[in-house]
């Protein structure tokens, strides 16, 4: 039989309800490990970067005679540096090349020092190269050997020269000629046969090196008794560079004479590597194989294109920019990094060489020459990027004659249609990100390919007309992270990036930026490089303008706390910064999302720019900035740029302790920052706290500092310490609540933060926020999403995409919940839910709560001894160990699923008015905090004054919002989760008020008093912003929470109902009408809008119901008594009970929110899962 599978229509999937439910917990410091690394490796710099100064042009041509070893041709090539040496006499003709051949270089390096040896003898090459030598020291010399007219080199290692007179060719060893060029050097040889020299050239190089080391020896054993210097600065003519590490470049291999093309300049591969342009052109002319776009071009034609190779907006100048383009690829792809960066980046005029050497391999095997190197590299006269070379020269060719023809009639600047090459290019980097982008989430990065087009895409920085989309995909790419930031600096964009920082364009704001705060987030060395060029004025610019987007500005931010990170000249360069960065944090705003990076930013720019500098502290004391940190720790929205605040003015009071006499002004704001961190202990965020914990431990070394004798009588009598008390006062107060922390406080990272502190004052005690919070540049497609719209629509649009495997399962996971919620169980399932799948004792410990996920087939139990198990629905455990969320003297009241419709945390409530999130998948403590705390004395985690009540009125009753168990406990902790909202309502049976609290913020929106004398019982609320709290003496309030200023009490308390014990749950439906259930069964019905009760007519137990739930799509509730379970409908009748004596031992139950299953947990360890004969079979 074949299966049927039926796929649902993206249409439909879009459209489910799920998508539009908020997920709470999701911010990057409720998942990300916090404990980052300081600096990221970064190998991308040169650590030896070098320059050619010298050049050494060897002429041995001997002009108008043969070598005796070549029998050339008739007609032959004749051409040398594309002089014809027969047009004129001999000696001028060789001078004229010489000086030719200079001209050329001088367009790769035109501050080199060029000398000539034109038919030199032995003594002539050793007097030139020691000259040079001595003149360059330690930088690098060239030596260039045209060797037309002489015979080949030997195999023993010989070039050959002339004697005096002429007559004789006297062979030159290469040993010699490498000891006395000396390290480091370039060698060019221009002859037949030339790969004899590479081959010898090593075997030489490696002997004078042991030579050399065994020199470095004996001048150590020498000197070593007497060593005032070392041995290096007694005899600075030994190199300290190896001949090993010298470069060779070789015309053709071991048995092959040089091309005799008469159509070929004689110096072919000299050309290759001083004119490639134009001989490029020439050659291209030369293939009649190719199929071209214009066959009628000649060499005449070619000569006369417009332009100069350096004019890049000319004709001649675009195919230059292109070659060098296009070679640099070629070599980027084809070579090791480490190979690459020493040929390509070390040295410009190696560079050039190189990228014209790739031309010449190309352009010499066609004639059957195989040109050779040292550093070997492989063959790359094949790559792919030759045609799209060859493809930019028929374009260009194609348009010749009719720029001839502008030219020949006068017009100095003719019309061309420019190359598309860069913007194909471009195209195909774009393609590459599109198909990689979302992989770089999935895959590991090793694994990825490197974009072949990387290093064109820096070529076309340079142009105006391409750089504005040139940066969008560089920014795009850098995005994926440190990869590719280590990629494209190996590639070369720094100096590229640095230059642009002088640029004027608005346009290029949001992209320089970006790519900038990639760069620092991974190299940080780059600070010393921005400063020096004056590169934070553009991010000092670009963070005041208000015409920039609050993302971009952020960036900016980022980049400038980057600049003063751990530099003393970035602090003093940037300290003029600090007013406005106080003025951008005292802007109001409207909706705290669309600016908390931009002052997260902001603020951690003043907390790195004042760090461990006094005279920064002073200026800012000046400019208000702590107090204007004060505020937004006590104010802003974001956790994380409370946290920041703290961080902030942890960093302004470890800054005091230099030593440094503090003003009277700063050590006062000092007491004032204090106090306001004390206040900030109780933040919902221990993001937040951590760095308040930090902070007040650095004013408790402050302390110590400005105060060596803590005895407040001491302190007091002196005369010359007046602020001592003071201190005191506050240091005494600092010290009680970190004393606080450590027996209170609900995270396990502050205890031992706290009692660190406790036990040694002195020991530095630190977090990695601030190297967390620049992690956050490190990592893939994050940037987008943490700065939202603040990105420019071009970089944020192109790749903010969620991983393609999670939105899959995220898809399956909310059309499951739509099935579920689409057949949920009704009144007449729950006739006969009898049956039970289960009844076991899973523990020793009592059950204290329990829930039955609403979409997955598990159970979560939290017991007495302050775990949690999980069970699938036949029992079986679904894990070999439990997860501790309890603390130590505290007992588990509450027990709820967060983000239940798709990847579900755990919400768990303690007796000491703590709240604990926890992943259920990772068991990971994601959040933790106490709800409930005295406002005016936030030393003290539970309420102390008035919205505390007496324990003697405190009935034997305990609830919770869907699960409730009345017990003699004097005191439980009551919370509601609201999803649709991401609320915590929270409130204790011993206290009058009601706690808000907004997890998105993880702040505390206010408090809402009863004014009731009993206390709460139990806690509902909806997604319109309603909240209902049923009260020790029978009656519900119910507030209106919508208004973020203050809540709106609906049904106000009324005269207390005498003969009603405690409301114990509360259920809601759709007509906003309130259920009630008593601890004694009796049932009320109450109207939100008019406060209106009314008692249905159900009988009152004559004993006290141990718990009791609410199915909230089969309008069915359970009660516990002692000697039964009964089931009755919402409006009081009897469905049907289960008499048993074990139900004396209740201890909480809960239903399933859409299934008809029932869980009930006993206090003997037991839990019994109830179910009906309609669904029984199918679980």
């Amino acid at each position: 039989m074949n299966d049927t599978f039926y796929v649902t229509p993206v249409s439909e999937l879009e459209k489910l309800e799920d998508w539009n439910n908020p997920l709470a917990f999701q911010a990057a410091h409720h998942h990300e490990n916090l404990n980052v690394s300081d600096t990221v490796e970064v190998e991308w710099r040169l650590r030896d970067r070098m320059k050619t100064v010298s050049v050494a042009l060897v002429m041995c041509l001997h002009i108008g005679v043969d070598p005796p070893d070549v029998a050339k041709i008739n007609p032959c090539s004749k051409l040398e540096c594309w002089i014809d040496p027969f047009a004129m006499t001999p000696r001028r003709a060789l001078e004229s090349i010489a000086a030719e051949l200079q001209r050329q270089y001088e367009r790769w390096q035109s501050k080199a020092r060029y000398k000539s040896s034109l038919d030199p003898t032995q003594e002539d090459i050793k007097k030139l190269c020691m000259t040079l030598r001595r003149n360059a020291r330690e930088e690098r010399i060239l030596f260039h050997y045209n060797g037309h007219g002489v015979p080949r080199p030997t195999a023993n290692g010989e070039i050959w020269v002339f004697n005096k007179n002429f007559t004789q060719y006297i062979p030159l060893s290469l040993y010699d000629l490498q000891k006395w060029m000396s390290s480091p050097s370039i060698f060019v040889f221009d002859c037949s046969h030339a790969a004899v020299i590479l081959n010898l050239f090593v075997k030489f190089a490696d002997q004078i090196d042991k030579e050399l080391e065994e020199t470095r020896r004996n001048l150590a054993q020498n000197f070593l008794p007497t060593l005032t210097h070392t041995p290096a600065q007694l005899t600075p003519q030994l190199p300290t560079s190896s001949p090993l590490h010298d470069i060779l470049l070789g015309a053709c291999g071991e048995n092959e004479l040089l091309p005799m093309n008469p159509e070929l300049p004689a110096d072919l591969f000299t050309s290759c590597l001083t004119t490639p342009i134009k001989i490029a052109l020439r050659w291209y002319v030369l293939q009649k194989n190719i199929s071209r776009l214009n066959p009628n071009i000649d060499q005449d034609m070619i000569d006369k294109i417009p332009g100069t190779v350096t004019d890049r907006k000319s004709m001649l100048g675009e195919l230059n920019w292109i070659f060098t383009a296009v070679t640099d690829t070629i070599a980027w792809n084809s070579l090791p990094k480490d190979i690459f960066q020493r040929l390509f980046r070390q040295d410009l005029l190696v560079a050039s060489l190189f990228r014209n050497f790739l031309l010449a391999e190309r352009i010499m095997r066609s004639y059957g020459c195989h040109v050779c190197s040292r550093p070997a590299l492989p063959p790359m006269f094949e790559h792919r990027l030759w045609n799209a070379w060859d493809m930019a020269l028929d374009l260009c060719l194609k348009q010749l004659p009719s720029v001839l023809k502008q030219t020949e009639s006068g017009i100095r600047e003719p019309v061309y249609e420019p190359s598309s090459f860069f913007a194909d290019q471009l195209t195909a980097f774009s393609v590459w990100l599109s198909e990689n982008s979302l992989l770089t989430s999935t895959i590991e990065r090793e694994n990825l390919k490197q974009p072949e087009q990387l290093p064109i895409v820096l070529q076309v920085l340079l142009s105006q007309s391409h750089r504005q989309r040139a940066l969008d995909l560089l920014a795009r790419f850098l995005d994926i992270g440190t990869w590719a930031v280590h990629l494209a600096l190996s590639v070369g964009i720094f100096p590229y990036v640095l230059r642009l920082l002088q640029a004027t364009s608005d346009d290029l704001r949001p992209y320089l930026v970006f790519i900038w705060a990639k760069i620092l987030a991974v190299d940080r060395a780059c600070q010393i490089d921005i400063i020096r060029e004056k590169g934070h004025e553009y991010f000092i610019s670009t963070l005041t303008d208000v015409r920039s987007s609050n993302g971009v500005r952020a960036l900016a931010a980022f980049n400038l706390t980057c600049l003063v990170d751990n530099y003393t000249k970035g602090q003093d360069e940037l300290l003029q910064v600090v007013p406005r960065v106080v003025d951008i944090l005292n802007t109001p705003v409207t909706y705290f999302r669309e600016t908390s990076a931009l002052f997260l930013w902001s603020t951690l720019f003043l907390g790195q720019a004042w760090r461990s500098n006094s005279h920064a502290c002073e200026k800012a004391v000046l400019s208000s900035a702590p107090e204007t940190l004060q505020t937004l720790l006590a104010t802003h929205d974001s956790p994380e740029v409370r946290a920041a605040c703290a961080y902030a003015l942890g960093t302004f009071l470890s800054a005091s302790t230099s030593g440094v006499e503090l003003s009277e002004r700063r050590s006062d704001q000092s007491r004032t920052a204090t106090t306001y961190l004390i206040k900030s202990l109780h933040d919902g965020s221990p993001l937040v706290r951590q760095e308040v914990l930090v902070a007040l431990h650095h004013f408790l070394t402050l302390f110590t500092h400005t105060n060596p004798n803590p005895n407040p009588t001491t302190a007091a009598n002196n005369a010359n310490r007046p602020v001592g008390p003071t201190y005191i006062t506050v240091s005494d107060r600092v010290n009680e609540a970190i004393r606080t922390v450590a027996a209170c406080d609900p995270s396990y990272e502050m205890v031992q933060i706290a009692e660190s502190i406790i036990t040694d004052p002195q020991k530095p005690v630190q977090t990695k926020f601030f190297q967390w919070c620049c992690s956050r540049f490190r990592v893939s497609n994050t940037i987008t999403r943490d700065l939202g719209s603040g990105i420019s629509p071009q970089i944020r649009g192109a790749f903010y995409n969620e991983d393609e495997d999670d939105c899959f399962a995220r898809s399956g996971r909310y059309w499951r919940n739509h099935c579920i919620r689409s057949n949920p169980s009704r009144l007449a399932d729950f006739q006969h839910m009898r049956e039970t799948i289960f009844n076991n004792r899973i523990s020793a410990a009592t059950p204290l709560a329990l829930r039955l996920h609403p979409y997955e087939n598990y159970l979560t139990v939290a017991n007495s001894n302050g775990n949690l198990n999980f069970y699938e629905l036949d029992g079986t455990p679904r894990s070999k160990s439990a997860l501790k969320v309890g603390s130590v003297g505290s007992t588990i009241n509450t027990l709820d699923y967060i983000n239940a419709h798709d990847r579900t945390l755990i919400c768990i409530g303690t007796d000491n008015h703590a709240i604990r999130i926890f992943d259920e998948s990772t068991q990971r403590l994601l959040s933790s905090w106490i709800a409930l705390y005295d406002e005016h004395n936030p030393l003290h985690t539970t309420a102390t004054t008035h919205h505390q009540r007496s324990p003697s009125n405190v009935s034997s009753a305990s609830s919770s919002t869907t699960s409730t168990t009345v017990s003699t406990t004097p005191s439980k902790f009551v919370v509601d989760w609201n999803q649709h909202l991401c609320r915590i309502y929270a409130s204790s049976t011993d206290m009058n008020i009601v706690a808000l609290w907004d997890v998105e913020r993880e702040r505390c929106l206010y408090t809402m008093d009863t004014n009731a004398s009993s206390g709460v019982y139990c806690l509902i609320s909806d997604s319109n912003g309603f909240c209902a709290a049923g009260m020790g003496d029978g009656t519900v309030n119910c507030f209106d929470t919508r208004s973020r200023d203050s809540p709106v009490l609906i049904i106000p308390p009324t005269t207390p109902i005498n003969r009603h014990s405690p409301i114990i749950s509360l259920n809601v439906n759709t007509n906003d009408r309130l259920l009630s259930i008593s601890n004694m069964g009796q049932l009320r019905r109450w109207d939100i809008e008019s406060g209106v009760s009314a008692e249905l007519s159900v009988p009152q137990t004559s004993q006290n119901v141990l718990a009791a739930d609410v199915h909230s799509t089969g309008n069915v509730l359970a009660l516990a008594t002692p000697n039964a379970l009964q089931f009755k409908t919402c409006f009081g009748d009897l469905l049907f009970d289960i008499k048993h004596s074990k139900f004396a031992q209740v201890s909480c139950l809960s239903f399933h929110q859409y299934r008809q299953l029932l869980a009930v947990g006993f206090n003997d360890g037991s839990i019994s899962m109830f179910t009906g004969k309609t669904n029984s079979s199918s679980l």
